[in-house]
């Protein structure tokens, strides 16, 4: 008998021995250890608003391996917290897959800038730069030029969250003002320094019947140098111009 004989003799024995050698690999593959042979396929859980750490331990076992991703600040979300997952809970995928895990940075918190003596429109400038709503803005009589920020609330330095508004108060001048001297003036000009001076012009006559618009003041009350509350009326009493 050739060799070539014998091979091709041998030929069904050699594939009956490695087909039973497959035959008992795939029995022991799919049935005796399924699950460490051959990866299955498995729901991914929902960890989203459980601390980091509980969500790694529920993902370990389903068979999964949860992995660190960005990190977002989250006013309603204490730090820590898982916010988002890759792969979404209930979708299938194969045991020992990474689930990445956006978790909260906590609350955003931001020191209030200083805008105490800017003007109004500059300290709501400042505050939006710095990410805060301007809140309500209030006036109130204070030695300070009219229209500037004499306290913001809360106080500059405070630690704030984001989002947060801050409100201003701004300063509506002095309380008491002393009255300009408008004697001698026409009285186009005499209303301007009265105006000018936060106050308002009262009755307005004549001491000769004359046409009071064009004459010159020849009295004013109360008289120059007086002290007066805001908005207080100044009388005038006008004579012809000679």
């Amino acid at each position: 008998m050739s060799a070539r004989t014998a091979i091709r003799g041998s030929l069904p024995y050699v594939i009956a021995i490695i087909s039973g050698f497959l035959l008992a690999y795939l029995i022991v593959a799919f049935f005796v250890f399924p699950s460490g042979v051959i990866p299955r396929d498995a729901r991914v859980p929902n960890v989203t608003g459980l601390l980091f750490d509980d969500a790694t331990r529920r993902l370990a076992e389903r068979g999964f391996r949860g992995q660190r991703g960005e990190e977002r600040f989250h006013g309603g979300a204490p730090k820590g917290t898982v916010l988002e997952q890759t792969p979404l809970a209930g979708s299938h995928d194969v045991e020992g897959a990474v689930v990445t895990l956006v978790v909260s940075a906590g609350q955003n918190v931001v020191q209030i800038p200083n805008v105490v003596g800017l003007s109004r429109e500059g300290a709501e400038a400042e505050l939006e730069s710095a990410g805060f709503d301007v809140g309500e803005v209030t006036e109130q009589p204070n030695p300070s030029p009219r229209g500037q920020v004499i306290e913001s609330r809360p106080a500059p330095g405070t630690q704030a969250p984001m989002p947060s508004s801050v409100s201003l108060v701004v300063s509506a001048g002095p309380s008491v003002v002393v009255v300009p001297n408008v004697v001698g003036r026409g009285v186009a000009d005499a209303r301007r320094m009265i105006e000018e001076a936060r106050l308002g012009v009262g009755d307005v006559s004549a001491t000769d019947g004359s046409n009071v618009e064009t004459g010159i003041v020849a009295s004013q009350s109360p008289p120059a140098g007086a002290q007066v509350s805001t908005g207080a009326r100044i009388s005038l009493l006008t004579k012809a111009k000679l």
